[in-house]
This record gives structure tokens, sequence and C-alpha cells, in this order.
């Protein structure tokens, strides 16, 4: 079986104009998380979607849900955390309950990343059955400055050794379930992303191609780029 965790229980700081989380921003009417989960449910090869959600925003998401997403039954809503892996954890905990066989795979995304491909999200289910992890990536563009100051240069990486991560990440279920329960704390605290848990455990974590267009709706820049993107798209 294929699951799939969509993160949407941030409120995202950056973006200065808003009054609500910008997963809730309409773009065309529609609400950005929605974009987002079309993608995996066209896709249809999901079993099971978890959805993570600020407890505040619960009744609304289910509204929106109704309102825009054909079996939206098949969406279960999460409780989010305080953290990203907060609310990873949470979402586990109820996958935990399922059957879970050792072939099933666990896909994690960003609700706010709302162009990913069906392409990215179907390479990201057959790495993660052939490796076990599995994390979307792009080669770095732009030469990369390095400062513990922020205000002088005291390293430029090769760039060619360099690759902004994307997601969604991938993981075989049931390793993923236990590198999960086996974080402490303090681990825990010092997780930014979703793949970085593999090296806790020194798991080499296999990167699959993503694409310039598949960036996180994180900027004011970025949520102008995604109107003009999402402008003459059919949802």
């Amino acid at each position: 079986m294929n699951y799939v965790i969509i993160l949407a229980a941030g409120f995202g700081t950056r973006i200065k104009n808003l009054d609500i989380p910008k997963q809730y921003y309409e773009i065309n009417g529609i609400p950005i998380i929605m974009y987002t989960i079309k993608k995996f449910m066209d896709v249809n090869r999901f079993d099971n979607i978890y959805l993570t959600v600020d407890a505040n925003y619960k009744d609304l998401m289910t509204q929106l849900l109704k309102k825009h997403i054909e079996n939206y039954e098949q969406i279960t809503l999460v409780e989010g955390g305080a953290e990203r892996i907060d609310s990873i954890c949470n979402a586990i905990a109820q996958i935990e309950k399922e059957n879970i066989t050792d072939d099933d795979i666990i896909v994690v995304q960003d609700g706010v990343r709302p162009f990913v491909s069906e392409e990215i999200i179907l390479n990201s289910i057959e790495c993660a059955k052939k490796y076990g992890t599995c994390a979307t990536s792009q080669p770095v563009n732009d030469t990369i400055f390095q400062s513990e100051d922020g205000d002088t240069v005291d390293n430029i990486p090769v760039r060619s050794t360099l690759f902004c991560g994307q997601s969604p990440d991938a993981f075989n279920l049931r390793k993923f379930i236990e590198m999960i329960n086996g974080l402490s704390e303090e681990q825990k605290r010092k997780i930014t992303g979703t793949s970085d848990i593999c090296l806790f455990y020194n798991i080499p974590i296999k990167m699959i191609k993503g694409s310039n267009l598949n960036f996180k709706i994180t900027t004011d820049s970025d949520l102008r780029i995604a109107e003009l993107l999402l402008k003459d798209m059919e949802f």
C-alpha cells in the first residue's frame, strides 16, 4: 500500500501581506492546499492520504475539502504539531493503526508545493520501493557563499556538489516508523526537513530529479509567481 502525509499545519510567517496561513490563500478561487491535494488524488496511487492541519483550522479544512475535492472521504485529517517533525509524528501515530506490511511506502509532501508533477510523485514511490529512501532534489544554479557571521564569505562550496531539497520524500513505511520512533527529543528538534532523519541512522538517502517549478511557496515573490503560473491552469 502507498500512504502520503501532506503537511498543512504551518503558518508561514515570511509572507507579510496575508492574514491567514498561506495554504488557505485562494488563487482562482481555490486555496493553494487544494491544488497540492488534487495532484496526489489525480495520481490515483495512494490508498490512504493523511493531511495535517492546525486544530483551529480543522473545520475550515473540512469545508474546503467537501467543496473542492472529489472523494474527499479518502483523506484523514490529523492535528498538526508545533514543528514539521511533530506533525509527521502525529500522522505516523495514526498510520501505525493500519495493517502495515514490509512493502508499504510512505510519501511526505509540503502542502504549499502545488506544482509537484505526476512524474516526480511516481518516481518517488518507485525509488522508495527500490532503495528504501528517496529525496527529491534539484541542482543549485547559483554560486553559494558560506558565512559564519553573515557578513564575510568563509567558503564557496563546489556548486556541482550542491542540490536544493524539495518534496516529496518517500520511504519504506516500516523502516520510516522505526526511525521516527527511535528519535530522541533532542534529535527531533534538530530536524528541519524529512529525509535528514536518515542521517541520524547513517542510512543513505537516494535522490531523484525534481524541477525548478516544484518550488515551495515561502515568500511574497513566490506567491506572486504561483499566481501567474496558476492563472491559466485547470483544476
